[in-house]
């Protein structure tokens, strides 16, 4: 349905969260400790423009305000390692 442009986000579908969604969920939260299935309920709550400015918010550096990387855990810019997925 996504593919089909049927549904703009997984969460309309009324398989979510399907087996895909939570293989690849799964995989995410164990080596990232981010969760697509998390983000798309709170998506689903406020909305996909409030959530992208948490979402910039979070992966913002504290040091330089560079972009952190949420699979390398670190800074592009200035190398700062951090995970802002990891309370």
């Amino acid at each position: 349905m996504l593919r089909k442009k049927e549904i703009e986000f997984c969460f309309e579908c009324d398989k979510f969260p399907c087996q895909n969604l939570k293989n690849i969920d799964s995989r995410y939260q164990e080596k990232y400790f981010l969760s697509f299935i998390g983000n798309l309920k709170r998506i689903k709550i406020i909305g996909a423009e409030k959530w992208l400015q948490e979402q910039e918010k979070l992966y913002t550096c504290p040091k330089c305000n560079g972009e952190i990387c949420i699979h390398d855990a670190e800074c592009f810019d200035c190398g700062n390692k951090i995970n802002p997925n990891i309370k």
